[in-house]
């Protein structure tokens, strides 16, 4: 039987592996502390001159038993399934991602629709008229499960998520991967081990 020490190496090695990694290590808990109140302090302020963010995604991954951040080359890395932005008042989707071309088309015939960029819709008629509707309204970064470690039996679930641009920042100085370059992103992938 596998020790846990192994276990942990393999998942590591599983992931450095995968397609489009420049760098992966472990955080220790003190950076994930570090990278969570970071992202703390930017889900404070007004994204897309709209709301405040939730970035549910890297939240949960930094809190699962083991989170490995890494660098990666953004154009040909496997990215979980999409969408992955949304924008809620509570449990009401207000604004989405949208992929499928011919349901864009659509939504653009509606006066009732606004586009925040190509894809991205907001709902008009869905959106609070009252300031305190206004203030729970929040860009959502779903947490999606690390579709890298599918099928890895020491690997009991697992969260994927990406960072805000500061945390982005913040993981590749971590990670001493220097790079302005905009196809070089990060993410988090957040495990816990089969017992």
């Amino acid at each position: 039987m596998e020790t846990k020490k192994g276990q942990l190496e393999n998942v590591i090695r599983t992931l450095r592996g995968c397609c489009g990694v420049i760098a992966a290590r472990l955080l220790s808990e003190e950076e994930k502390q570090t990278v969570l109140d970071l992202e703390k302090n930017v889900e404070e302020k007004i994204v897309f001159g709209m709301s405040k963010s939730l970035n549910e995604g890297v939240r949960a991954a930094l809190q699962m038993e083991f989170t490995v951040a890494m660098v990666i080359q953004s154009s040909i890395f496997p990215h979980p399934h999409h969408p992955h932005v949304s924008m809620r008042c509570g449990d009401q989707v207000v604004g989405e991602l949208i992929d499928d071309e011919d349901a864009l088309e659509e939504l653009r015939k509606s006066p009732y629709n606004f586009f925040l960029w190509e894809n991205f819709v907001v709902y008009v008629k869905r959106l609070p008229k009252d300031p305190a509707g206004r203030r729970k309204l929040r860009i959502i970064y779903p947490s999606r499960e690390a579709i890298q470690l599918q099928g890895l039996s020491t690997v009991k679930c697992s969260v994927f998520g990406t960072p805000s641009t500061e945390g982005d920042i913040l993981i590749k100085r971590m990670l001493d991967v220097p790079s302005e370059e905009g196809a070089v992103g990060t993410c988090l992938v957040g495990f816990t081990l089969a017992r």
